[in-house]
């Protein structure tokens, strides 16, 4: 994984409606990642936040699920390789290829040790230590 962007299996739903999209783990320091975050891309998810605009949803990750909104859209996203647990707000921002999703510290720290056991480093000033 020499690009930092890390395909995940995941399935994508679309206001109940299951569409075909690329879930990645985006790790900071590779391809202009700032941060690492994730990144759904896809046709039907393409469009959703123009590119460079966001929200910022109150969430609820339930183990390898989450489901947010974006303006009158719902978006679930099933990720068996992740589980997280948080209740809070979840940036998401638009981009060309889709969204993205951003995080808090914690659940930072935590894919980050999972982008290390897939064997891509975080690259960068104050990358997090696990805790």
């Amino acid at each position: 994984m020499q690009d930092g962007k890390i395909p995940l299996q995941a399935e994508v739903y679309l206001d109940g409606e299951k569409v075909e999209a690329k879930v990645f783990l985006h790790v900071k320091g590779y391809k202009r990642a700032r941060v690492t975050h994730m990144d759904v891309e896809g046709d039907k998810i393409r469009g959703l936040l123009r590119p460079r605009h966001s929200v910022y949803p109150l969430v609820e990750w339930k183990g390898n699920e989450v489901i947010f909104p974006i303006n009158e859209h719902k978006i679930r996203i099933i990720i068996p390789e992740i589980a997280l647990n948080f209740s809070g707000n979840l940036y998401v921002g638009g981009k060309g290829k889709g969204i993205f999703l951003g995080f808090h510290r914690n659940e930072i720290r935590q894919l980050e040790e999972i982008a290390k056991q897939k064997g891509v480093e975080p690259i960068g000033r104050e990358c997090l230590p696990v805790a």
